[in-house]
């Protein structure tokens, strides 16, 4: 069991690195000590790969095998030309997205904390986790193969999970940014779903709301974009909904919000 951070290397550094540790702080509670020896190691291996011309995906497994807590890193270079550089396919999952699947596999007590915060207000904080344990995002992943419409040539296919109330949540590798009437909203967090590091990054610089959105919502909205931490923010420009049999294609066009928010990562984090 553990958990996953994913980030990018930038010119020898990693601009999202205390947002990253903070997620594994809150989500593992590793000790002090180290938590210390993981950042020198990520930041040296972001100083390795200062060079490299589109930077780094760097990933870091924290976890518990054989009774013993362990944790390392690989690390690989970004492609030149991505499919993300070109705008996301969102296509509709049926797999539905569980509680368990962002929830914490370390007992809240190693965070210290008592029974009865466990009871009350702790549980957030266990909650939001990218995990080690992914399987319900590899059985969505299965289905964009299956998909009848699939994406325009060159775009990246990313899937859209659901909870099991038919509330959107997030994406397979990503967080869902909705433009409508005039302000930005991401999908409610509270019971379950992938709490990005890049998402918490925006929601300090723009004004986030989160709330309770159905595909109704992607439907008449006039922008969407998805983030992650590797890829920022990158327009939607293609939603499949509906079912295998019965799938709604709908184009969509980056606008001026999406192109503030791609300005703010790009001025910001590059």
């Amino acid at each position: 069991m553990g958990v996953l951070e994913t980030m990018r290397a930038r010119h020898g550094a990693i601009p999202l690195l205390p947002g990253h540790l903070a997620r594994l702080a809150r989500s593992a509670s590793p000790d002090p000590g180290v938590l210390q020896r993981i950042e020198a190691a990520a930041l040296l291996i972001a100083k390795r790969t200062a060079d490299w011309a589109e930077g780094a995906r760097i990933r870091l497994r924290y976890g518990v095998l054989y009774g013993e807590t362990v944790w390392d890193f690989s690390v690989v270079p970004l492609e030149g030309n991505s499919p993300w550089q070109h705008g996301v396919s969102l296509s509709l999952c049926e797999t539905r997205v569980t509680p368990q699947a962002s929830l914490s596999p370390f007992p809240l007590e190693a965070a210290g904390q008592s029974m009865e915060a466990r009871q009350g207000l702790a549980h957030k904080f266990a909650s939001g986790c990218k995990l080690l344990q992914r399987d319900v995002y590899t059985r969505a992943e299965r289905e964009l193969d299956e998909k009848a419409a699939g994406p325009r040539p060159g775009l990246f296919h990313e899937g859209l999970l659901l909870d099991d109330q038919g509330r959107v949540i997030e994406g397979l590798r990503s967080n869902l940014l909705v433009w409508r009437d005039g302000r930005w909203s991401t999908p409610s967090l509270r019971n379950c779903g992938v709490r990005g590091v890049m998402l918490g990054w925006l929601a300090a610089r723009v004004e986030i709301s989160e709330d309770d959105l159905l595909i109704s919502d992607l439907e008449q909205a006039e922008e969407l974009a998805v983030c992650n931490a590797v890829r920022g923010v990158v327009p939607v420009v293609q939603m499949t909904l509906g079912s295998l049999t019965e799938e709604r294609l709908r184009t969509l066009y980056p606008g001026s919000a999406t192109t503030a928010m791609r300005t703010l990562v790009a001025s910001d984090l590059h």
